[in-house]
């Protein structure tokens, strides 16, 4: 088994878990908010990885040390995902009316 098909395969599992999880919050939402809430984060999770294939090859190829390369990539990585999962939650928290994202029960809103 290659190293992106078990990534997938764990990603996969780990959403079905947390579906499962908060099986209560997608019961409070509509056919059309879930299927809006796939869509977006399929689109969120696509342009996202997108950016990153495209952006960390463009971003190795401009940097001549390994090393330096490395460390602008994990942090370009860090952004784009920190990016991703804020812009997710602002447009899921509009599509819902505030039902996604979920609130954790130790967070305050």
């Amino acid at each position: 088994m290659t190293r992106p098909l078990l990534i997938a395969l764990v990603l996969i599992a780990y959403m079905i878990y947390v579906a499962f999880k908060h099986k209560e919050t997608w019961r409070k939402l509509s056919i059309p908010q879930i299927i809006g809430v796939f869509i977006t984060f399929v689109g969120v999770v696509s342009v996202s990885a997108v950016i990153l294939y495209y952006g960390s090859r463009y971003i190795t190829s401009a940097i001549p040390g390994e090393m330096i390369a490395f460390i602008v990539q994990f942090l370009a990585i860090i952004i784009i995902i920190a990016i991703a999962g804020v812009g997710f939650a602002g447009i899921a928290s509009k599509m819902t009316n505030g039902i996604i994202p979920i609130q954790r029960k130790n967070q305050k809103k």
